[in-house]
């Protein structure tokens, strides 16, 4: 491994990164930033895992979306997923009512999304860490991701493949899996830490709103 001199300034300024990071995790309204990320990122620059530009052997996901307009309508959030057997004919998980995710979520306007492609084998945590650390920004609501499989559901994944949605109850975050079966859509839901390694043979897809350039 190379070795490199690290100047006073450079100390410093590293040193103030860590401590802005220890700050961050210590707020009492709750962490801004998944401690997931900050534990696979800091083992990655520990084992010299890390580069300064990513190349597209990075990529755990390709936008298929790109050029598409795909809106979700406005809702007013009081549609939940646990009994919504009307949108997934062929099921609905039980964990999603053993879980507490039953809550309405808040109102929100059109929306435009973004739909990706799996590449890389990938967690979960992994899987949505490569869009963004900010995982608010990669949630839709329980209403929202309903309205999404009825209005645009040729995006879906088919083949008996999933779909994966993330959303927030309080203050836990989900992943809702959507397959199209012969009879019907069927849902099933995940906490976010699940550990599962996801096969990119599958070509899972991904729907987050749409990010900022």
């Amino acid at each position: 491994m190379a070795k490199f001199n690290v100047t006073g300034e450079q100390h410093f300024g590293i040193d103030g990164q860590m401590l802005e990071i220890k700050r961050q995790l210590r707020l009492k309204s709750g962490s801004p930033i998944d401690p997931e990320f900050i534990t696979i990122a800091l083992q990655d620059i520990i084992e010299g895992k890390f580069n300064h530009k990513k190349t597209a052997n990075d990529a755990i996901l390709r936008m298929i979306s790109g050029g598409e307009s795909i809106i979700i309508d406005s809702c007013d959030g009081s549609e939940t997923i646990a009994n919504a057997e009307d949108t997934f004919k062929s099921g609905v998980d039980s964990d999603f009512k053993k879980w507490g995710t039953d809550k309405p979520g808040q109102a929100t306007e059109d929306t435009a999304v973004q739909v990706y492609e799996m590449v890389k084998d990938a967690t979960f945590v992994q899987m949505f860490g490569f869009l963004g650390t900010d995982l608010d920004k990669l949630c839709l609501t329980q209403h929202q991701i309903k309205r999404f499989c009825k209005k645009h559901a040729n995006w879906l994944r088919t083949d008996g493949y999933g779909t994966f949605f993330l959303f927030k109850v309080e203050d836990q975050y989900f992943v809702a899996r959507v397959r199209v079966l012969g009879d019907g859509l069927v849902v099933h839901v995940f906490r976010l830490e699940n550990d599962f390694v996801w096969n990119a043979e599958g070509l899972h897809r991904v729907v987050v709103p749409q990010l900022a350039a």
